[in-house]
């Protein structure tokens, strides 16, 4: 069974005769497992524990987990092929949980498997999730007292009542059959804080805007370790309701690790974009944006990771996280993580009416007027080139100019040009 983790590194007869030197120079004080086992690990591919299966590194992966749940065999269909046999179990340790699934003859043996017994695992693990398919497995003597608690699922028997936070682009999943279906996901909250909702229907929503208070009927409801998600079935029926729905928020300084609903705060710092190549071989990008809360002695860190990264903060904006996981980083400090599932955004104030001439020009932030006393990020479509002379009307916030109004001058004006001089 251990020579599946190492199998790519030498062969059969070899691993087998390091087993054998093993066992030999310890004098034969150690079953032939156990030196399999001590092998593996001097070959870098020891046992790790299952709340590292989602991040691991290598492509097969052994750990010792306790028996939560056992889903009996069902038979499906292989276009051209036998029927097959597809089971599943899920397994604990103090670290997490995780669902394999065994099939064909490996879905036979799970009848032989008793909620509550350890065994001992070598699986191929899904990159990013706590899933994998299970390759081989043994009964084992090691023992497991506390565990996570296995994930649950529930059809919801009441309509699912709540307020649309944010709603994510829809994307196209191709099926190894090469079909493919569309998901929408969103993030909801209510007076109990906040959660992410899963569409694979996302016409449904087509008639619903962000802000939109809902009723939903056919939702299903799922928790895994504390966290809290929700999935509409195609038949699922949507109804806009005029009542507002109050959500949870609390003040950047109230960050509790883990889950947290809307955070609210002042940027007071945002980092240079760092990109970086992710565990699939994938380009992204992280910054970090620190808020301060209500009291000016208390702020919070916070990684925006991928395409959000990309959105202009100032120091100054008044902003909001909603649905964001806060951990604690190298520093012993929490961080809250806004990625997938989470969002970001500016809350928009009210602003100042303006009218002003300048020279645009570009800067790290963006494309920016300055009129020699002051520099405006510009906002809106159809911007004008870097270097001409511009008379813009717009509504002045926090160093930006949402433009109503722009006016290109083709001549440069003698009283601007004498006081851009110094900088031209």
């Amino acid at each position: 069974m251990h020579y599946a983790l190492v199998s790519d590194l030498l062969s059969k007869e070899a691993f087998d005769e390091r087993v054998e030197q093993k066992s030999a120079s310890l004098g034969g004080l150690v079953d032939e497992v156990t030196a399999a086992m001590m092998v593996v690990d001097e070959l870098g591919r020891s046992h790790i524990k299952i709340g590292e299966i989602p991040t691991a590194k290598t492509s097969i992966v052994s750990f010792f987990g306790k028996i939560l749940e056992i889903k009996p065999p069902r038979e499906f269909t292989r276009e051209g092929e036998p029927p097959g046999l597809v089971a599943s179990i899920i397994l604990g340790d103090p670290t997490g949980t995780v669902t394999l699934s065994l099939w064909d003859e490996r879905a036979e043996a799970a009848a032989e498997l008793e909620v509550g017994s350890v065994i001992e695992v070598i699986a191929k693990p899904r990159p990013g999730k706590k899933e994998g398919n299970c390759l081989a497995l043994r009964e084992s003597n090691v023992t497991i007292v506390e565990t996570k608690k296995p994930p649950k699922s529930e059809v919801m028997a009441a309509p699912l009542t709540v307020k649309i936070l944010a709603a994510f682009e829809m994307k196209e999943i191709v099926r190894r059959d090469g079909t493919s279906s569309f998901l929408q996901e969103f993030i909801i909250g209510d007076a109990s804080g906040t959660a992410r909702l899963v569409s694979w229907s996302p016409e449904l929503f087509a008639d619903v805007d962000v802000g939109s208070c809902v009723s939903i009927s056919g939702v299903q409801r799922k928790e895994d370790e504390g966290i809290i998600e929700y999935v509409v079935s195609d038949s699922a029926e949507i109804r806009i309701i005029p009542d507002e729905i109050p959500v949870l928020s609390k003040d950047a300084s109230e960050v509790s690790e883990g889950s947290n609903p809307i955070i609210t705060g002042v940027v007071t710092s945002v980092s240079e974009i760092r990109s970086f190549t992710t565990r699939r071989g994938t380009e992204s990008r992280v910054r970090n944006v620190t808020i301060r809360g209500s009291s000016t002695n208390c702020s919070v860190n916070a990684a925006v990771w991928g395409d959000a990264a990309d959105t202009l903060f100032l120091p100054g904006d008044s902003v909001q996280i909603i649905n964001a996981a806060a951990k604690l980083n190298r520093y012993g400090e929490l961080e809250l993580s806004v990625g997938r599932g989470s969002v970001i955004q500016m809350v928009s104030l009210p602003g100042e009416n303006i009218s002003v001439t300048g020279i645009v020009i570009l800067r790290p932030e963006g494309l920016s007027l300055d009129d020699g006393s002051e520099v405006w990020i510009l906002l809106g479509d159809h911007m004008p080139e870097p270097g001409m002379i511009a008379e813009v009307d717009g509504v002045s916030q926090n160093g930006r100019i949402k433009v109503t109004n722009l006016n290109v001058r083709t001549t440069y004006p003698a009283p601007l040009v004498s006081r851009l001089d110094p900088l031209l």
